[in-house]
């Protein structure tokens, strides 16, 4: 259906691009398209465990269903500096026992926001993104779960939270 975000033919991408990828492929049902916004040392990784399952794209979602939407948004991010970059690159080789030769990074706090009948669920994901080369992937092991909380149960618990603690300020 689509294809991935590590394409070595493709001419250089926005840092913003794997995780765009990354919203398509999930609402598409496409795993490869999923796991090629990855580096491929963590896809493989990840297809080669335990847990792994074919349709582990549908199960992403807290129920599928075929009307659904899915949506991000970058709400932060930050240019890695050199020694950052060298710390990932040492902490890759660490946990995918290979090499990789990172150009930029980038640091993003991203929302995920799923649409599905009349509920609205969010989800936000700390990602980093690598470029390689001319490629930009998201970095370290597939992402193989989200926390989608209804937006009604976020208002709920922060309505709770709220009147817990003015209950708590209240007695000091």
């Amino acid at each position: 259906m689509l294809s991935g975000c590590g394409s070595e033919n493709k001419p250089s991408m926005n840092y913003e691009q794997p995780v765009k990828t990354l919203a398509l492929t999930m609402e598409g049902y496409d795993e490869r398209g999923y796991l090629d916004c990855f580096t491929t040392p963590a896809a493989e990784e990840f297809v080669s465990s335990n847990g792994y399952n074919e349709d582990f794209v549908r199960y992403l979602y807290p129920e599928s269903s075929n009307s659904q939407k899915l949506s991000v948004s970058i709400l932060s991010h930050e240019e890695l500096d050199e020694r950052a970059v060298g710390e990932l690159e040492q902490q890759y080789r660490k946990q995918f026992r290979r090499r990789i030769d990172i150009t930029k990074a980038v640091k993003m706090s991203v929302r995920f926001k799923l649409y599905q009948k009349d509920v609205k669920r969010t989800d936000i994901k700390d990602i980093t993104v690598v470029r390689v080369e001319n490629a930009w992937y998201i970095y370290g092991g597939v992402i193989n779960d989200f926390n989608f909380t209804s937006d009604d149960d976020a208002t709920l618990s922060k309505t709770i939270s709220d009147a817990l603690d003015g209950v708590a300020g209240s007695k000091q």
